[in-house]
């Protein structure tokens, strides 16, 4: 399970409104939905917050994919003319044997924080 949150999303509502929010949300679900194989599920849990479940993916892969994604985010989406940018934290979470969804949701949203934490301000909105 990739856990993905958006930076940067929360000024965009701001300065242009919540139609442009929706906008953003809506071209970022399209993207992820590209980014992924037949198969997988991507979806919106609320707010700025997606998941991707993508069964059968080592490690290397899964990172691979979360690296994939967030460059497919990153680029500029074109709102009402303008141009706006968002980058991307992911956070990967992994099943283990008697592990609720709940849990592997969980790791991955703590992992997400991590991720996000190490990366400066200006490389998070810029992705």
């Amino acid at each position: 399970m990739l856990f993905c949150d958006l930076d940067g999303f929360k000024s965009i509502n701001d300065r242009f409104g919540h139609h442009a929010g929706d906008a953003v949300l809506i071209e970022v679900a399209r993207r992820l939905t590209n980014g992924v194989r037949e198969g997988d599920t991507v979806a919106r849990l609320g707010g700025d917050e997606f998941v991707v479940l993508a069964d059968g993916l080592g490690r290397a892969d899964a990172q691979d994919l979360a690296v994939r994604l967030r460059n497919a985010i990153t680029p500029p989406i074109r709102v009402d003319g303008r141009a706006v940018r968002v980058g991307a934290s992911f956070g990967i979470g992994w099943a283990g044997c008697g592990m609720s969804a709940e849990e592997v949701l969980h790791s991955a949203d703590q992992r997400m924080y991590i991720e996000k934490r190490s990366r400066s301000k200006e490389r998070r909105r810029a992705g």
